[in-house]
């Protein structure tokens, strides 16, 4: 006998699987932090989200360790997810667009924010990021709450990076593949643009460039969903 799987099941089954595919690449591009970092998309319910159990790093995370979680963050299967997830609701709630938001610690993201310095596109990837990110400059500690989370996603707006100084990065997106995307080439060009910086002398591309401004705007440099 064949039985049809319900489809919102099968939808959180594939959210389920991109977002272990997430931490996996995070993990591999040294984007690991700890218990303190996450992947997390809305579920195709009302008010609701997919996350991790508390407590795991990027590489300890299963499927089965990844829950269906109300905004008030009360799992509905059991087990318990972040408190700091109060800042990824507060972006679910300010911009219905968003489906996905990742938030990890690189070390190129916070040294460059360290530095007093701010992102500049230095290789073509990044142009993707182009007039894409925030700063969020004033340093809150451990987000818990949903006052912090909503000053945050009101810094980033309708944009895809937030830069929080000597903190990290959040990175948002329509898929989660578009917000690890986003992450994986914000810390590559922080990587780069440090070292550009050791020179004293930072040459980014220029983005008023009609060439570079047509391949955003048709969105070549954009990341692809499928």
């Amino acid at each position: 006998m064949i039985t049809r799987k319900d489809p919102l099941s099968a939808d959180l089954d594939v959210l389920r699987a991109d977002i272990l595919s997430g931490f996996r690449i995070l993990d591999a591009e040294g984007q690991n932090s700890g218990i303190a970092g996450h992947v997390t998309a809305r579920s195709s319910k009302t008010e609701a989200l997919l996350a991790h159990s508390y407590g795991l790093a990027f590489d300890e995370v299963t499927d089965s360790e990844i829950h269906e979680a109300t905004f008030d963050l009360e799992c509905k299967s059991g087990g318990k997810v972040s408190p700091s997830l109060a800042f990824h609701v507060a972006i679910y709630r300010k911009n219905p667009k968003i489906q996905a938001v990742v938030h990890t610690h690189g070390r190129h993201a916070i040294a460059i924010g360290a530095a007093g310095a701010h992102f500049r596109p230095v290789f073509q990837s990044a142009l993707m990021l182009w007039d894409r990110v925030s700063s969020y400059d004033q340093y809150d500690g451990i987000v818990e709450s949903e006052e912090v989370g909503r000053k945050m996603a009101d810094a980033i707006g309708e944009n895809q990076i937030l830069a929080l100084r000597n903190h990290g990065i959040i990175a948002v997106g329509e898929t989660i593949r578009e917000a690890v995307c986003a992450a994986v080439i914000y810390e590559d060009n922080c990587a780069m643009q440090l070292k550009a910086m050791a020179t004293g002398k930072v040459v980014d591309l220029n983005c008023k460039n009609p060439r570079i401004q047509l391949a955003i705007a048709t969105g070549w440099l954009r990341p692809r969903n499928s």
